[in-house]
């Protein structure tokens, strides 16, 4: 019976007793994470002014006072706003630390470098240089011989520093002050040169003998200008050969008295008359470029003056496009605009606007411009040739058969 009584009583303690975990863990088998995890679900016996309750409320009471106090943290961290008293800052150039103590900049040390041995202190380069009177004005007292003999224009710099950038400032600075300061002469002067200067802009022409078209240029030879247009891209498309009419009448008169006869075989004996002597020249050449529908004419001057070039003709068909739609009129609109800018950025403004002429006037060369036509000509060329031919004519007929 004791044996039995034993045994129940030993169950009993077991239901009654209270269930308690062992929080305690192994270090080895935890990390430092892990460590405060684990104190931080551990659950302690409430203090004597704390409530009892059970573990999850003390967590969260716990957790509770963590916030508080971070929050609390980030409030003293936070900047606080600045008030009047700290806008008053020390009058003199001093560090000031955390604390509000004041202390002085560390001084210069004594000991100079040698590229700067020669560059006096402050202190004396103000006991050096005077000021200038400031009731006066700068340029004023640089005027006058004294003032200037009282102000340093050109400090004392070392050789190392004269010859860098700073040197050449200095100089050039004491230039302008020294130049400027001769009582308004060269004001005057520089003023009367502005006026020259404009006027002779105003007068300027444009010189048309240099311009050219294509690369063709005027007074050039018939080979120089076959040589330009293959390069440019223009095939030679007509030829027109001449004779002087002077030439041409003396001719047939020639043939004729040889018993040649008919108008055909009169026109080729004439030719070849023209031909052997040399009085046979090239008049006219045109180019075209097909696929941009450009074109030019070319004119010579007789053998009497080489046969150079006195006049250019040039004409573009892009901007002949017909047509009254949108499309019409917008593409006809930017080809007379892309037209105009390439003349502007070529041969610059006119000389006379309203009728969109470059030259010197006169009988000397010229251009003309319109909607996608150019003319370059050189007048005075064209009359020299006229007038070597007359001369040829008379040398050759011998008019002067009047005595009286």
């Amino acid at each position: 019976m004791k044996q039995r009584l034993y045994i129940w009583v030993f169950f009993g303690v077991l239901l009654t007793a209270e269930a308690r975990a062992d929080v305690s863990f192994d270090p080895t088998m935890f990390s430092s994470e892990k460590e405060a995890e684990a104190a931080a679900f551990q659950i302690t016996p409430p203090a004597p002014g704390e409530a009892k309750g059970d573990a999850l409320q003390q967590i969260k009471a716990r957790r509770r006072q963590e916030q508080q106090s971070a929050a609390s943290s980030a409030d003293e961290s936070r900047p606080k706003p600045m008030d009047e008293s700290d806008l008053d800052f020390p009058e003199d150039d001093a560090e000031v630390l955390e604390e509000g103590a004041i202390v002085p900049q560390i001084q210069i040390p004594q000991q100079r470098p040698a590229a700067l041995s020669n560059i006096a202190p402050p202190a004396q380069q103000n006991k050096q240089q005077t000021p200038p009177d400031t009731s006066r004005g700068l340029v004023d007292a640089i005027a006058d011989k004294d003032a200037a003999k009282k102000i340093d224009l050109t400090p004392n710099l070392p050789g190392s520093v004269e010859k860098t950038w700073i040197g050449k400032i200095t100089e050039k600075a004491a230039k302008e002050i020294s130049s400027s300061g001769d009582k308004g002469k060269s004001s005057d002067e520089s003023m009367e040169q502005l006026m020259q200067s404009a006027s002779q802009k105003k007068n300027k022409r444009s010189n048309a003998s240099v311009f050219d078209i294509s690369g063709v240029m005027l007074r050039m030879s018939k080979e120089q200008v076959e040589r330009i247009m293959q390069n440019r891209g223009f095939q030679k498309v007509h030829e027109k050969y001449e004779i002087p009419n002077f030439i041409r009448w003396r001719n047939e008169e020639k043939c004729r008295n040889s018993g040649v006869v008919g108008y055909e075989r009169l026109a080729n004996c004439v030719a070849e008359t023209a031909k052997k002597e040399g009085h046979r020249y090239t008049e006219t050449l045109k180019f075209s470029k097909f696929d941009t529908k450009e074109h030019i004419t070319v004119r010579f001057t007789s053998n009497f003056t080489r046969n150079k070039v006195y006049k250019i003709t040039y004409k573009s068909m892009a901007q002949t496009i017909t047509g009254n739609s949108a499309k019409a009129i917008y593409l006809r609109n930017i080809k007379i605009y892309d037209f105009w800018k390439r003349i502007n950025q070529k041969y610059g403004t006119p000389d006379n606007k309203d009728e969109v002429i470059w030259g010197l006037g006169g009988s000397k060369p010229y251009m003309q411009a319109s909607s996608g036509y150019l003319l370059l000509e050189d007048p005075m060329l064209r009359e020299l040739d006229f007038t070597r031919m007359s001369r040829e004519d008379q040398r050759y007929m011998n008019t002067d058969l009047y005595n009286f």
